[in-house]
């Protein structure tokens, strides 16, 4: 199990333009924007976090690549590209264990907020701002085509 022991990582931002670079298959894409937070918002044990799902996200099937990271008011946004929900529901799984060695190592289990869509343009527009809004939208409205969640998805556009 990786360790997530807090210490500091260097800040890093991918831009959507990094990720256009990676092979990205024909028709819509799963964008998955994952919201992480801890009562005391402490960004050092976040961004151990942060980087432990990103390394075991880059050896998981069906990971396209990660659009950015956002680091604001004590939380972290990752926002990610997947080819399905099938693929990100087995990451989740796979992760589990990383969120209970965090919680081990910090004493707090962190808040976990995922809202998905589907894009059809990859990683072109997707930004901090969109994944808010889409995430508010969920929140306020519930689950449909706008913004889903993996216990409600939204089958791929035609």
């Amino acid at each position: 199990m990786p360790s997530v022991v807090p210490h500091t990582i260097p800040h890093q931002h991918t831009r959507a333009s990094d990720v256009r670079a990676i092979r990205l298959p024909e028709g819509p894409v799963l964008v998955e924007s994952l919201r992480l937070g801890v009562p005391s918002g402490d960004g050092r044990a976040l961004d151990t976090l942060v980087a432990t799902l990103r390394d075991r996200a880059q050896g998981s099937p069906g990971y396209l690549g990660e659009v950015h990271v956002d680091r604001s008011d004590g939380h972290r946004r990752v926002v990610a590209l997947w080819r399905s929900p099938t693929d990100l529901r087995s990451f989740v799984h796979a992760a589990h264990p990383d969120l209970l060695s965090f919680r081990a190592a910090t004493g707090v289990f962190p808040t976990v907020e995922r809202t998905l869509w589907w894009s059809a343009e990859g990683a072109a527009g997707v930004t901090a701002d969109e994944a808010e809004r889409r995430a508010v939208h969920l929140r306020e409205h519930g689950p449909g085509a706008r913004a889903f969640t993996l216990r409600s998805p939204v089958p791929v556009p035609a």
